[in-house]
């Protein structure tokens, strides 16, 4: 492994980011029953993590391409553990929101920014490392789930969270101050795909890799945001049984990118990228049109490599010097796709119902895949 000591502060980086994912749902309890906001309130903060996710990344990449990564690392780190300090004052609604805004918004930048690093971990298998590092961060997610959702109404687990959060940070932005190599070159050459001479952009591939990233956005988030509702009103099933296949999907996400990370040095990119997209195209039909809901984890297992080894590919298209600023423009207009389809997806839910809605979700995973097969990733 190249750059050992980065590898290692992204470890820890990531499991903070894992948790610091979960407080807004964890400690919605909180909010509602403590802090007495609404759940209109409740639903302006996550729209506002959703813009956050959006500025940071286009004004993010930006910031990498002009300061470098390094510097970009510690100004992110440092404003996030400002974010988590200002989140204590959070029973205050607008200071609430800006901070989820904040810190949501820079969670994404500083999972994007290791995007960028993985081929500073190895020389053959970039993708391998990056999808441990994925997998680490669906550690910090489940594991704070699991600990702190016994302690979701408390305002002391909030405040003491919040803290122990921030002041983990200070240690990772020092460790990563330390890496002075931090390489922006990628190991793959201008030119290993025929159409970029390393002066300008393969937009065509581009807008295919950001469609494939869209849909596939749209149909994984959906799991997240509607498979509970689902379950409960119209499969009619327990809430505790659809919160044990709901968490199953997280834990086969979380699964799938340490197993399959691993195989992708032996069966190739592009081809454990399609293969994953075509598994998972099918296990959604069985679970939302033949509502079998125990093969959400296998929906879980099968997707679980497709973020990053997807977003991880886009700076081959591009020129070196924009690759930070074309990876975060491609997530965010992606995200854009997703936030749009979530604002219109609830009336659709009214308008025809659960079975017919819920449709689009795996449609939209087989529009993935098929985006994805003429972007022509390397194998």
């Amino acid at each position: 492994m190249k750059n050992r000591l980065l590898f290692i502060s992204c470890s820890f980086l990531m499991l903070l980011l894992g948790v610091s994912d979960a407080l807004r749902g964890i400690f919605t309890p909180l909010f509602l029953s403590t802090f007495g906001f609404s759940t209109g309130q409740v639903g302006l903060i996550v729209s506002a993590s959703y813009l956050g996710n959006l500025i940071c990344l286009l004004s993010g990449g930006i910031i990498l391409d002009k300061i470098g990564i390094r510097r970009s690392f510690i100004l992110f780190i440092s404003i996030m553990a400002f974010s988590e300090i200002s989140l204590i004052f959070g029973y205050k609604f607008p200071l609430l929101v800006i901070g989820f805004f904040i810190s949501l918004g820079v969670s994404t930048l500083l999972n994007t920014t290791i995007n960028l690093t993985s081929d500073n971990f190895s020389n053959d298998k970039p993708i391998t490392y990056l999808n441990m590092l994925f997998f680490l961060q669906g550690i910090g997610t489940s594991g704070s789930q699991f600990i702190l959702s016994q302690y979701s109404s408390s305002w002391r687990a909030w405040n003491m969270t919040l803290i122990s959060i921030a002041l983990l940070l200070i240690p990772v932005m020092v460790l990563i101050g330390q890496c002075r190599d931090i390489e922006r070159k990628s190991v793959y050459p201008a030119g290993d795909f025929g159409e970029n001479d390393g002066k300008k952009p393969c937009m065509k591939k581009l807008v295919f890799i950001t469609l494939a990233l869209a849909f596939y956005l749209i149909a994984e988030h959906g799991v997240t945001n509607y498979f509970l509702i689902y379950g409960t009103q119209y499969l009619a099933l327990s809430p505790s049984r659809v919160g044990n296949a709901l968490a199953s999907f997280s834990i086969g996400i979380m699964l799938g990118r340490l197993v399959f990370g691993l195989a992708m040095t032996r069966i190739g990119e592009r081809r454990m990228l399609l293969l994953s997209l075509f598994f998972c195209s099918i296990f959604y039909i069985a679970v939302y049109v033949f509502a079998i809901s125990s093969l959400l984890f296998f929906s879980g297992l099968a997707c679980a490599i497709v973020y990053p080894t997807v977003t991880a590919s886009v700076r081959r298209f591009v020129p070196s010097f924009m690759g930070a600023r074309a990876t975060t423009m491609v997530i965010a207009a992606a995200s854009t796709f997703d936030v749009v389809f979530n604002f219109v997806f609830g009336y659709t839910i009214s308008f025809l119902g659960y079975r017919i809605s819920m449709y689009f979700l795996p449609f939209c995973m087989v529009l993935a895949l098929f985006f994805l097969i003429p972007a022509g990733l390397r194998e």
